[in-house]
């Protein structure tokens, strides 16, 4: 490109753009002037208003203006001749007519002022009237013996008061009664008379305040001690709070062990209650009597004597515990039981109880999950595994109580994943076999395995490889121990039977309809279901165990068809 062109589109290039600020000033200027219109408008009509407003409105403010100008002027005039006239010593008559001469001459401007004096004092007065009636209240003015011991909210504030002093004094009317010779020792209580007075809300007293001028106005021998309640029940009253202290803080460190993590409390709610009491030996006690009374039984061991007849079910309906409750109390109960034999069924209750709570962790397996794959390479009721199952692994942080040695409780409080659970996967074959029957085929296949994580059986349906002997249906087992694996329902149904079932020990029937019935046996003594109640396929029934006629722990189940037994494993 050329320097003439470059040139030329230079020259063009800057002659549009001076042309372009020319006219956009222009632009402005003719933009300005068309908004600054309607705001000078509006400028001019807020004057008007306000010279309109000034001329009628504040005519008024204004001419009363001018006079208390004036009257100031008078004013300064009139100090000045009543100080001649005292020097003169004329009658103050003089300084009267000068007030009158006043309020006749400016008359308006004293209106005026009054008009917005009145409601301003009217005003502060008002809110000094509310302030008063805030911190105000209509009380009950407790006097006894002509004396005001104090103001309560309403009668039933004394009556609790009463109730307190009833009870630090021991007296209680429900279990003392008063001789008519010392019925004046206590008149106090009963006959205070009430007043109504309007009072600050800051003199109302509570219930507790109440009760300690009864105590303090009355003729009783009275002392200063610090009364201890367990469960807001009334032990003793110490005289030294120390003391007290001393001896909850001494029952609290047999249970310390130094552990970290571990705090050691009682279960009862204890309270030291500082205030005064009767000076009497029933109530005033020593830190040794304290001691004594905490480390004692409120109630014995109990034990039931065996009847001829009697079975531990009954016992348990009799006595209205759980079995499970009844063989804690008796580890070494069996079910044959005799007459005459003593069984504990309450064991003797503490005085108080001591709980230690401390952090625990354990490892818990996850149950994993079986994803099934419905596929034509297979015929109905074949089955494969592709991918087999593992179980996962969390770890478990909780906060355990334990009272009296037992644990009582435990909350969780974190739970972390250590081992992802693998989903086992099981190919299910949908391919009809032409030579199997409609009718036996449907009814196999049906039932879910009964064992989370328990998956290997020990012993099969049939005769037995060892002895004579036929097996009614299959052990199941999980390698490493099977000892609290879950058993649930292999189907829906209803519970037929759930209890200690002779040789099969703790023992689950479940009947499911159309003729099928199945059973699991060697459970543990913590069955979740009971007979009669309705359970849904998969649903926890109990935990294997080693209970009845067994080698080891295992689950014994049976299927049985219009009551007679068949193989169990070609239903699952």
């Amino acid at each position: 490109m050329s320097v003439e062109i470059l040139d030329f589109l230079y020259n063009q290039i800057y002659f549009i753009g001076v042309q372009t600020l020319r006219y956009g000033k222009r632009f402005f200027r003719w933009l300005v002037a068309l908004l600054l219109k309607p705001v000078k408008a509006i400028g001019t009509l807020i004057f008007t208003l306000f010279i309109v407003i000034d001329k009628h409105a504040l005519g008024t403010f204004h001419k009363s203006l001018d006079e208390l100008k004036a009257l100031f002027r008078d004013a300064k005039s009139v100090s000045k001749k009543s100080n001649e006239d005292k020097k003169e010593k004329k009658s103050i008559g003089s300084f009267v007519h000068y007030i009158g001469v006043a309020l006749r001459r400016y008359k308006g401007a004293f209106v005026y002022v009054l008009n917005f004096a009145l409601p301003a004092f009217s005003f502060v007065f008002l809110l000094n009237v509310v302030g008063f009636w805030n911190d105000a209240a209509f009380a009950l003015e407790i006097n006894y013996n002509d004396e005001v011991i104090g103001y309560v909210q309403d009668e039933a504030v004394y009556k609790e008061a009463r109730e307190m002093a009833y009870e630090r004094l021991d007296i209680n009317t429900a279990s003392v009664t008063v001789s008519k010779e010392d019925e004046e020792e206590f008149k106090l209580i009963d006959d205070a008379e009430y007043n109504i007075k309007l009072v600050k809300r800051g003199q109302i007293n509570d219930a507790s305040e109440i009760c300690d001028n009864l105590i303090e106005k009355s003729d009783n021998k009275i002392t200063n001690a610090c009364g201890v309640y367990v469960d807001d029940k009334f032990i003793c009253a110490v005289k030294n709070e120390t003391d007290a202290l001393s001896v909850f803080d001494s029952i609290l460190a047999e249970h310390e062990t130094g552990e970290e993590n571990v705090v050691v409390s009682f279960v009862e709610n204890i309270d030291y209650v500082q205030g005064l009491y009767l000076d009497s030996d029933s109530i005033i006690k020593d830190a040794e009597y304290l001691q004594n009374k905490l480390n004692s039984n409120i109630t014995e061991d109990k034990y039931y004597t065996v009847q001829d007849g009697d079975t531990i079910l009954g016992i348990v309906q009799k006595c209205g515990i759980s079995t499970a409750q009844l063989y804690k109390l008796n580890p070494e109960l069996s079910e044959i039981i005799r007459a005459g034999q003593k069984i504990l069924i309450a064991k003797a209750n503490d005085f108080i109880h001591v709980q230690t709570t401390k952090t625990e962790y354990k490892e818990v397996e996850v149950p994993y999950d079986t994803i099934t794959i419905n596929t034509s390479n297979l015929y109905v009721g074949d089955k494969k595994t592709v991918t087999k199952g593992e179980n996962g692994l969390e770890r478990i942080t909780e906060l355990v109580t334990y009272i009296g040695g037992e644990r009582f409780s435990s909350k969780e409080v974190s739970r972390v994943t250590i081992k992802e659970a693998v989903s086992e996967k099981i190919q299910v074959g949908t391919k009809k076999n032409q030579t199997t029957s409609s009718s036996s085929s449907s009814s196999k296949g049906k039932l879910r395995w009964p064992a989370i994580g328990a998956t290997s059986v020990s012993s099969p349906y049939g005769k037995r490889d060892f002895g004579d002997g036929w097996h009614a249906g299959i052990d199941i087992v999980r390698p490493g121990g099977s000892m609290g694996c879950t058993v649930v329902a292999a189907a829906a149904g209803t519970v037929t039977y759930a209890g200690w079932y002779n040789s099969g020990g703790y023992t689950v029937m479940i009947d499911h309809g159309n003729g099928m019935t199945t059973m699991y046996c060697h459970m543990q003594n913590t069955l979740k279901v009971r007979s009669g109640q309705k359970v849904a396929r998969g649903q926890a029934i109990g935990n294997i165990g080693a209970t009845g006629y067994v080698t080891g722990p295992h689950l014994h189940f049976e299927v049985k068809i219009n009551g007679k037994n068949v193989n169990p494993a070609l239903y699952l």
